[in-house]
């Protein structure tokens, strides 16, 4: 979803750049720079993944300027590459993405809290739970942090992105309701389904390129 700038006040785009510059300084701090270009495994999937994520960001759908969808990959890149480079990955094609469709870059830091920060922190924060409370199986991980944590995060963002456009946009309850929720479940399921498939994916043929997946965790002895 593409929030454009002409939906809100210059004070409420001046807030979102400043929690998402804060956001993503802090990305910066903690992104394992060293870790990742170390890992030719990893970086090549990187790679892989923002040209793929590029493409579909680029397909979206939708009728009215806010009410627009595409894949965002959030949960993907967290499970893949950790909150850090996820955040920065994604920036990156949310920036080129703005740069291509001729965007006012004043939206950008609220489209980053709302379509990218939510997501992926949330992601992160349920990937720490998983990691705390359930058993090391390779299907928990699969099915929980891929295919459940990806809808939940999608739905969070809606949820957010829903409560920001009642309180400080022009739409209504009954035009979010109708332009928003109609088509959600198809989003969230489509983002579930893409990320639970490709994080599968590669926790089977390349293991080394989940920087959250351990073969002996997660499938030694089990």
């Amino acid at each position: 979803m593409n929030l454009p700038a002409a939906l809100f006040e210059s004070d409420v785009l001046w807030l979102g750049n400043l929690i998402f510059i804060v956001v993503l300084v802090r990305a910066l701090k903690f992104a394992q720079w060293r870790e990742l270009l170390a890992n030719n495994i990893r970086f090549n999937a990187l790679v892989g993944l923002l040209l793929g994520i590029t493409l579909f960001w680029q397909l979206n759908a939708g009728i009215r300027p806010g009410f627009n969808f595409h894949l965002v990959g959030a949960t993907l890149f967290v499970l893949m590459f950790g909150w850090p480079v996820a955040l920065i990955a994604l920036t990156l094609v949310m920036s080129g993405t703005w740069i291509y469709k001729g965007m006012d870059p004043a939206a950008l830091g609220i489209n980053g809290v709302m379509m990218l920060t939510v997501p992926i922190l949330f992601s992160e924060w349920l990937l720490r739970f998983s990691q705390r409370k359930l058993p090391k199986n390779f299907f928990v991980f699969v099915l929980w942090n891929g295919f459940f944590c990806a809808a939940v995060a999608i739905a969070m963002m809606m949820a957010a992105t829903t409560l920001l456009l009642l309180g400080l946009s022009h739409y209504t309850w009954v035009e979010i309701q109708y332009h928003y929720f109609i088509p959600a479940p198809i989003l969230i399921f489509a983002e579930s389904f893409a990320t639970g498939a490709v994080i599968t994916g590669f926790t089977v043929a390349q293991p080394e390129a989940v920087m959250h997946f351990s073969e002996k965790d997660y499938l030694t002895g089990k």
